[in-house]
């Protein structure tokens, strides 16, 4: 099962765009993949310094592959498969 964990601030105003992506793709791959509870950076800081990340929405699949910004359908799923090839 791939796992993705969403990095979000509530003053981003592209964080819930990312996250709406996020759930259709799920809902989509229910079968292989998950979404933990989003992590929002104000409160979860150790999660984004343990993975480098500066700035928000960022993706984090499998705790390996980051995806910063908002993805399209398209570069999650080739992440993804990406993922389940190892």
């Amino acid at each position: 099962m791939i796992k993705i964990k969403l990095l979000t601030s509530p003053t981003c105003p592209y964080c819930p765009m990312a996250a709406d992506v996020v759930r259709k793709f799920v809902e989509k791959n229910k079968d292989v993949v998950a979404i933990e509870i989003p992590v929002n950076t104000d409160e979860g800081l150790k999660e984004a310094v343990k993975f480098g990340i500066r700035g928000v929405p960022a993706l984090i699949i499998n705790d390996q592959a980051v995806i910063l910004g908002v993805p399209s359908m398209g570069e999650l799923q080739r992440v993804v498969e990406q993922m389940r090839a190892y």
